[in-house]
């Protein structure tokens, strides 16, 4: 096959017929099971061996240490994915039906419908998962990647992919969208996430404009965070245009502009697993030295210098419960050292708070001490901001 018909035929040719099988599907005319399972698998695999066949990047080719990883995710997160769609459609026979989809739609049209309202939920969480830093560490699995190929799609934190998908899932089925429909899209969208990724050398030409494919999506994996806030959309362009985050540049992504900056995700499955959760290198040894300087302080008996330092470790290790814990105790002990029973008392109960909800929600840049509210959202002290801000992404 010659370079220019895999360059414009590859993804016309697959995805086309990926639709035609599930269009016989919603006919009637196939049984969904196995079918949809089928003919992801075997679109997905024709996307891998195109790639061997003209690569985009050749040394997006070698095995960077992430295969492994990268298919458990892949397994995890769709086996996740159809469990959660499967749960929720058992929920919804419970509940009155809404009466608000259009079911007298033939199944095609259906499933379009369902494919807009799933599309449009993954953008804004795609957004949110840019923004704020919680969602952001989660997500960052998916961006920590530093080559692109047809197994990146797939390759998120469980809890990232709940987050991403969950909101559109529970819209789609609340309204009352068939689970045939909702299937076939997430088929369909299987197969297109392992072309958006693809180290495959092909154009959609000007469809570009309004399918994510990857000569699109690249530009959302640059290494520069600040230059990859565009092109959100998983499988339509239609909400990155709309909301202005579309970006369509002259040039060329490279094998060495992917990935994270300021951050190392280990390779193992496991241990993406936790990394979330954990401190950035970076702030996490800021917080020690911090730590270690109050208790320095403490032990001369210089209880204000003791006082600062503990509370700017306390904001530090805000991001992961440990750390979080660990700078209350801190201001516990100097409450103890200074007979502050205001103090003692208020670290008490922000030990429970801080073991049982860091992962939920932190007001940004609280100092932890009782002289401030417990919810109160306070300014990040100048001198650690640029490595909370750069820790964050």
């Amino acid at each position: 096959m010659s370079s220019r018909r895999i360059r414009y035929g590859t993804y016309p040719v697959v995805m086309g017929a990926v639709v035609l099988v599930l269009l016989t599907v919603l006919a009637g005319l196939l049984p969904a099971w196995p079918t949809f399972v089928i003919v992801a698998a075997l679109g997905i695999a024709a996307v891998a061996l195109l790639e061997r066949k003209q690569p985009f990047e050749p040394r997006w080719q070698v095995d960077h240490g992430d295969q492994r990883a990268d298919t458990l995710h892949a397994l995890v997160n769709l086996g996740l994915l159809s469990a959660t769609a499967y749960v929720l459609h058992a929920f919804a026979t419970w509940l009155p039906a809404p009466g608000l989809w259009p079911r007298e739609w033939p199944l095609w049209a259906q499933a379009l419908l369902a494919g807009a309202v799933l599309d449009l939920g993954l953008y804004a969480m795609h957004r949110v998962s840019h923004r704020w830093a919680w969602a952001w560490r989660l997500h960052a699995i998916h961006h920590s990647a530093q080559r692109l190929y047809w197994l990146n799609g797939e390759r998120r934190h469980p809890l990232s992919a709940l987050l991403m998908a969950g909101p559109g899932l529970v819209a789609t089925v609340a309204l009352g969208a068939p689970p045939l429909a909702i299937s076939a899209w997430l088929t369909l969208l299987a197969v297109h996430l392992a072309f958006q990724h693809a180290n495959l050398d092909y154009s959609i030409g000007p469809l570009r404009r309004w399918i994510g494919a990857a000569e699109v999506h690249r530009w959302h994996h640059k290494r520069e965070y600040e230059d990859a806030q565009v092109n959100f959309g998983e499988f339509w362009m239609v909400w990155d245009r709309l909301f202005g985050t579309y970006l369509d540049a002259p040039g060329r992504i490279g094998a060495e502009a992917v990935g994270l900056r300021d951050e190392d995700v280990p390779a193992a499955y496991a241990a993406q697993l936790v990394w979330p959760f954990q401190l950035p290198p970076m702030v996490a040894a800021a917080f020690e030295t911090r730590l270690r300087e109050g208790y320095d302080h403490l032990q001369r008996g210089d209880m204000g210098a003791a006082f600062v330092a503990f509370e700017h470790a306390h904001i530090l290790g805000q991001g992961s419960t440990a750390p979080h814990v660990r700078g209350h105790v801190a201001l516990l002990r100097w409450g103890w050292r200074a007979r502050d029973g205001r103090e003692i008392l208020g670290q008490l109960a922000r030990l429970v708070g801080a073991a049982l909800f860091t992962w939920l929600w932190v007001p940004r840049g609280n100092p932890g001490s009782t002289r401030v509210s417990a919810f109160a959202v306070r300014p990040i002290p100048p001198e650690l901001a640029p490595l909370l801000d750069r820790g964050a992404r």
